[in-house]
């Protein structure tokens, strides 16, 4: 398929791309965008690509020529003002995917899956990274409930590529899903400071155990904690009163990878 060339930053293709920077648009559109070479090519044959747009270079056309065959979407060349309007990362590669989003639905059968859930964590950069972590220490399924929009070009970025080979789930209802999990034998534990928790280390863990993350700065509701089989914490000295919320993940994480 011969590419579409677009030099106007006012052509209404380019406008309409540009306002998938909004999360409303996004919800819209069923569309989000997964910037620079290594996302474009973690996205291919794992996401239905809609556009694969490429900044006009002549180098970077070359270069990206494959990737963008692979990728079945409309090929777009623009202009570099057009392509800058589309994006806001400071030092752009060259290239973007215009991708479907996919269903992100709670299956009713996750068995065999290892699970981690996070509750109302904002900052999308941890959003992602707790992903990416996820992905590295042996997690299949991550589920979101209340936190921030995962189509948000920042966690995509955070990800960095994971969240193509990952199964990410949204949830509108935490204690309907955590009903869900226990109903199926699996025991769901609220991570906390509280002193009552018992301390990392100290706690037998299970493979089939789903662990929660709270928010950054509120942690996990008591109502969720109460409806949790337990709780734990990360010990900590005195130096400090808690972790970031992607430090506290990749702590837990680590502890569930050497299960077997």
């Amino acid at each position: 398929m011969e590419p579409t060339y677009i030099t106007s930053r006012t052509n209404p293709l380019v406008v309409s791309l540009a306002k998938l920077i909004d999360k409303k648009e996004r919800d819209k559109t069923g569309l989000y965008i997964a910037e620079g070479f290594k996302l474009c090519k973690e996205a291919c044959g794992r996401s239905r690509v809609r556009y694969a747009v490429i900044r006009q270079d002549r180098e970077q056309q070359e270069r990206y020529t494959a990737l963008v065959q692979q990728s079945g979407g409309e090929p777009i060349v623009l202009s570099e003002p057009a392509y800058d309007k589309i994006t806001k990362d400071r030092s752009p590669d060259g290239i973007l995917f215009v991708v479907e989003a996919k269903s992100m639905g709670i299956p009713e059968n996750m068995t065999g899956e290892r699970i981690c859930i996070l509750d109302s964590i904002q900052d999308p950069g941890n959003v992602g990274t707790i992903i990416r972590s996820a992905a590295a220490l042996g997690i299949d399924r991550v589920i979101l409930h209340d936190c921030a929009d995962i189509y948000n070009p920042k966690v995509i970025r955070a990800t960095m590529g994971a969240f193509f080979k990952m199964s990410v789930s949204l949830c509108s209802n935490l204690p309907k899903t955590i009903t869900l999990l226990q109903g199926a034998g699996r025991r769901v534990l609220a991570t906390a400071l509280s002193e009552q928790g018992i301390a990392l280390g100290d706690a037998p863990l299970y493979p089939s155990d789903c662990p929660i993350l709270g928010n950054e700065g509120h942690g996990i509701s008591a109502a969720v904690i109460g409806q949790c089989d337990a709780c734990i914490r990360i010990p900590m000295t005195d130096k400090t009163e808690s972790l970031n919320a992607s430090a506290a993940a990749a702590v837990l994480l680590w502890e569930y990878s050497k299960l077997q």
